[in-house]
């Protein structure tokens, strides 16, 4: 039958109105991504004038290419077809009208009929592509990159539920305690009791380990060993070492004291464990803390009534000139050399009285009490008493994971002893009692059940200020933020009370952690290449843009999401600016893939509405780069306030203003009118979703965290149908339909997580099955949705597989990219 049809449709020319075309003899063989060329011609020449060749798909009609009024009518064309089906244009005048498909594609494979117009008579024949579709070196590499993906993933589920021993929890102190120079402080360090051996040795040692600050060894603590700059000052509390605790006392605070000391522990020569601390040295004021490098406004008001010609105004810093107001005008010249382009008055022209004091690139010299001596007809009327005072903010940065199993020591210290009178110390969990201290002894009897035999204090340890908690048996479900209340009394009649919060956070052990870390970022990798290969060898550019793009953005939200703490500054970096990333970013794809058909389109227009469409892509692509340069100086540049607030006040701007523009491209380059009415009304759907509710609704309105919620996500739910309402009414008449639609939907919803994070304070903890889901199923999901296609459509070409590739292609579409805002969306929201 085959053979019957190809003598019928190829080898016997076709005679129309007696014009004979001659076609190739058989069908056309080729392998994927070959070019092709498709006989069609006549005997003799014909005249251009009134010539016309039509290029058909035999059975769509979907037009491949024209010929007409003496040219190639690319614009005709069906997009699939653009840039790869050309004629031999200097050949035509000689009767030869033959195609040449580039790039083929298995989708390319069927009949395609050639008609010939001419001015009296037409004529046409059939020509058929069989591709040659076996899996060639690029589909061979999409599958292993699938298989390795998926192989990677399931070896990160192992480890993510594997044996406790690669777990750990690490003490991390959220409230920082406070001293004054001259003051104590303590620097917690408690060694697990397992690590209590004959051969232990623990070192104090500060500032990148070194300068030795103090030293345990061979069962005493070496003194003659220490930095000179810490004798007598740095000191363990010599009692409590049988019990692990080599936290470090540091007497007389010096503004050089600032730096990072690190506590840590050898056994056997080797390291064991260790506990970092940060002594941050800050001024404050008034009870507002300013660090090094920053300004301070000291506050200075004279009454109006002196406000005269003779009037003096002094700031001084002990007898030290800061600045000086004499003769109706600021005296800069006479400032103290210290204090220049450092001092100013808040006016410059002193109006209303206000002689403030700005104080600029503040430094530790500049501790000190400031006064404001106003002098009228050379008498003293006013004067004001500002102080600026050092201070030490203690900061317990981190410490060595502890198996679970162990045990832990969470710190809760003040400088000074303590009478056991009156004391009161309550440890809480959220609102479990782990621990109590009343009456002169501990309650053990009032603890929470779970807290039952594994929270005990150091009871002779109270007298000296130290109230920690030693908690045994360590779980996993001992995560979370622990509260230490102490009451104690002062005298009769003074009660007085401090607190300190602790957070027990799950982390993986070092090795284990890196290792995941590698195989959160390989499956998403591996995926990306994936794509880039299937793109190359035969995907749908929107399909392989839009994957590559969210495999590339993935591991932030994965970071994000992730049940451990991962170290450094990336993690904090992530939990600010995941879902603004990914939002601009896949902006910018989307509107690189848009400007290509917008190009196309903007030929149908006028000259003036191409230049529009030019003009708007230069400028969205300027608000993306203002925003992604904003995000690379925030995590790595050092740069001046100054500029960091240009290009925050860009990238705000780039939020409110890009999805009008997104409206304004997408009804241009679809060739629609109406976008220009939707856009009017846009503002005032996007109004709404600028405000903090937290505090418009919260706080001044006093609405109920539940009915702020869902207010708003009931006005967002409808914003983003109308939304994508209009979205669809522009792509109605758009061949890949679903594929726009998609990557649109997605970008709603990127955008609806950047309002909500910004309207909302709203954070769900962090679950392992949703990580898992993530990091793990949709990489399975995606990897085997991929293979099937490619084998597929590297199958035999059946009526059955027809069907399935279509069917397939579709849902892959929506798979591929609809996954990922499930994912980000559960994440998130």
């Amino acid at each position: 039958m085959d053979l019957l049809m190809i003598i019928l449709v190829t080898v016997i020319p076709v005679l129309s109105d007696g014009l004979t075309v001659h076609g190739p003899s058989g069908p056309v063989v080729a392998p994927l991504g070959s070019s092709v060329v498709l006989l069609c011609s006549v005997d003799e020449s014909l005249p251009i004038k009134d010539l016309e060749v039509e290029w058909k798909r035999s059975d769509t009609e979907t037009l491949v290419h024209l010929y007409q009024d003496g040219e190639s009518r690319a614009e005709a064309q069906q997009q699939d077809y653009q840039d790869r089906a050309h004629f031999f244009t200097d050949q035509i005048q000689h009767g030869n009208f033959s195609l040449r498909l580039d790039d083929l594609r298995s989708e390319d494979e069927g009949q395609y009929t050639c008609t010939v117009h001419g001015q009296r008579e037409s004529g046409e024949t059939m020509a058929e592509i069989k591709v040659d579709v076996g899996f060639s070196a690029l589909h061979i590499l999409v599958l292993i990159l699938c298989v390795s993906a998926s192989g990677s993933a399931l070896l990160l589920v192992c480890l993510i539920y594997c044996r406790s021993s690669t777990k750990g929890l690490i003490v991390q102190n959220t409230l920082n305690r406070v001293s004054l120079a001259g003051g104590s402080v303590v620097l917690p360090c408690h060694v697990p009791l397992s690590l209590l051996t004959e051969d232990l040795k623990v070192e104090w040692r500060r500032n990148k380990l070194k300068d030795l600050v103090h030293l345990y060894q061979n069962g005493d603590s070496q003194t003659e060993k220490q930095h000179q700059d810490y004798k007598e000052r740095a000191q363990f509390f010599t009692e409590h070492l049988k019990h692990g605790n080599f936290s470090l006392r540091l007497d007389k605070l010096r503004s050089g004291d600032e730096g990072e000391y690190t506590c840590t522990v050898y056994s056997q020569q080797k390291p064991v464990f260790s506990a970092k601390t940060k002594l941050v040295l800050n001024l404050f004021t008034n009870g507002k803390v300013i660090s090094q490098g920053g300004s301070v406004d000291l506050v200075c008001q004279v009454d109006r009534r002196f406000l005269k010609n003779s009037l003096k105004v002094e700031w001084r810093r002990d007898e030290t000139l800061v600045h000086l107001y004499e003769d109706g005008k600021s005296r800069p010249e006479k400032q103290h050399k210290d204090y220049h382009k450092r001092a100013h008055f808040l006016n410059k022209n002193i109006t209303d009285g206000n002689f403030s004091l700005r104080l600029k690139n503040l430094r530790t010299e500049d501790e000190g009490v400031y006064t404001c001596n106003v002098y009228s007809d050379q008498e003293c009327v006013c004067s004001v008493r500002k102080e600026l005072k050092l201070r030490f903010t203690v900061k317990h940065t981190h410490h060595t994971p502890l198996h679970l199993g162990s045990s832990v020591v969470l710190p809760c210290y003040n400088d000074r002893p303590y009478s056991m009178e009156g004391l009161k110390v309550e440890w809480k969990r959220k609102e479990d009692l782990v621990h109590l201290y009343k009456d002169g002894a501990s309650q053990a009897e009032e603890q929470h059940e779970d807290y039952q035999d594994r929270a005990h204090f150091f009871t002779e340890h109270l007298k000296d200020g130290n109230f920690s908690l030693r908690l045994d048996d360590l779980r996993a479900e001992d995560e979370g933020q622990y509260t230490c209340t102490v009451h104690f009394r002062r005298s009769i009649q003074n009660n007085r009370q401090f607190s300190t919060k602790t957070d027990l956070v799950l982390k993986l052990l070092e090795p284990v952690l890196r290792l995941q870390m590698f195989l959160v970022f390989s499956p998403n990798v591996l995926m990306f290449l994936a794509f880039v290969f299937w793109a190359v060898s035969e995907g749908s550019l929107f399909e392989s843009v839009s994957c590559c793009s969210l495999y590339f953005l993935r591991p932030l939200t994965l970071l994000w999401t992730a049940p451990y703490d991962f170290p450094g500054k990336i993690k904090t970096w992530v939990q600010s600016y995941s879902f603004r990333t990914e939002y601009i970013v896949f902006s910018a794809v989307f509107y690189s893939v848009l400007f290509k058909s917008a190009l196309d389109k903007s030929l149908n227009y006028s000259g003036s509405e191409g230049v529009v469409i030019i003009v708007l892509f230069v400028l969205v692509l300027l608000l993306n780069l203002f925003y992604i340069i904003f995000l690379f100086l925030r995590l790595f540049g050092k740069v001046s306030l100054r500029i960091r607030t240009i290009f925050n006040v860009l990238a705000v701007i780039s939020f409110d203003v890009l999805p009008s523009l997104q409206f304004i491209l997408l009804f241009f380059s679809f060739g629609s009118r109406g976008g220009f009415l939707i856009v009017a009304v846009l503002p005032v759907f996007l109004t709404a979703s600028r405000y903090n509710w937290d505090v418009v609704c919260g706080q001044k309105m006093g609405c109920s965290p539940a009915v702020r919620r869902s207010v708003y996500l009931t006005l967002m739910i409808l914003i983003n149908a109308l939304l994508i309402y209009f979205y669809i009414t522009a792509l109605e008449n758009q061949n890949d339909v679903v594929g726009w639609s998609c990557m649109l939907v997605f970008l709603q919803f990127l955008w609806t997580l950047v309002n909500f994070t910004r309207s909302f304070s709203f954070d769900l903890p962090r679950v392992t099955v949703v990580y898992v889901f993530g990091s793990v199923g949709v990489v399975l999901l995606n990897s085997v949705a991929l293979m099937t296609e490619v084998i597929l459509k590297t199958g035999e070409s059946t009526p059955l597989h027809s069907t399935l590739l279509e069917s397939v292609h579709i849902s892959d579409q929506i798979l591929l990219i609809s996954c990922q805002s499930l994912q980000t969306s559960i994440f998130n929201v």
